[in-house]
């Protein structure tokens, strides 16, 4: 049996119950996928078409995570290291949890909802799908990023012009009501516009199976970028 061990290093979750492609990915060293009415499956192709490969015995300790799959016919045992990043266990547990209890993702909820937790950086994007289409005015959604150029914070809503903003003073986690507060001016205002900080809430809708991994993973991405708030 071939054997191959990865580090999550960066983890990286999308839940997406938009009814055109209703999916869950997450990276934790390899790559998952739950599509509606399925299980998790290892991905083995994740840099091209998704092709999705069944796992079995996987197992999960503080440091680890174990399981056996069949990769381009081949048996393959994998070990993942997920002591590097602490939101990895987390996706680990609810990945056994899921499939454990046979979960299914549902679409009547309506936010997609990306989290993307490095080492030093976190992104978090969410949208507001209930209202799809192609039409950018009635678009909704919050990006919050804390990256290697800048920190930012981007809001759109329907049939108002986007905001960004590149100074975060606070950002925190009530239940489901994630609020941002942001310093300085809105960098893509009319020069007339002199208005000076702004503050956002979101109510997330999602699946209440997913609540705890979701309020556990923002909440572990908001505490590590304390340090770069500018309140």
């Amino acid at each position: 049996m071939e054997v191959i061990k990865r580090v999550a290093n960066e983890v990286y979750f999308l839940l997406d119950p938009d009814k055109l492609w209703t999916r869950i990915d997450t990276i934790i060293g390899e790559n998952f996928r739950a599509i509606k009415g399925g299980a998790f499956m290892l991905n083995e192709t994740p840099l091209a078409d998704a092709s999705l490969v069944p796992f079995s015995n996987l197992n999960i300790d503080s440091k680890r995570m174990t399981f056996e799959a069949k990769v381009q016919k081949t048996d393959t045992f994998f070990e993942v290291d997920l002591s590097k990043n602490n939101a990895a266990p987390l996706i680990a547990e609810f990945i056994k949890k899921y499939n454990e209890d046979q979960l299914e993702l549902s679409t009547e909820h309506f936010n997609s909802l990306q989290i993307k937790i490095e080492k030093k950086y976190l992104t978090i994007r969410i949208e507001n799908i209930k209202k799809a289409g192609t039409n950018l005015d009635n678009k909704n959604w919050l990006i919050i990023s804390f990256n290697r150029a800048c920190n930012y914070v981007q809001i759109k809503e329907p049939a108002m012009p986007q905001k960004r903003f590149e100074s975060i003073k606070s950002l925190m986690l009530d239940g489901l009501k994630l609020s941002v507060e942001c310093n300085g001016r809105d960098v893509w205002a009319q020069e007339n516009n002199s208005e000076e900080g702004y503050s956002y809430d979101w109510n997330l809708d999602v699946q209440p199976e997913f609540k705890d991994l979701i309020t556990g993973l923002l909440n572990i991405g908001i505490q590590s970028q304390r340090r770069n708030y500018t309140g």
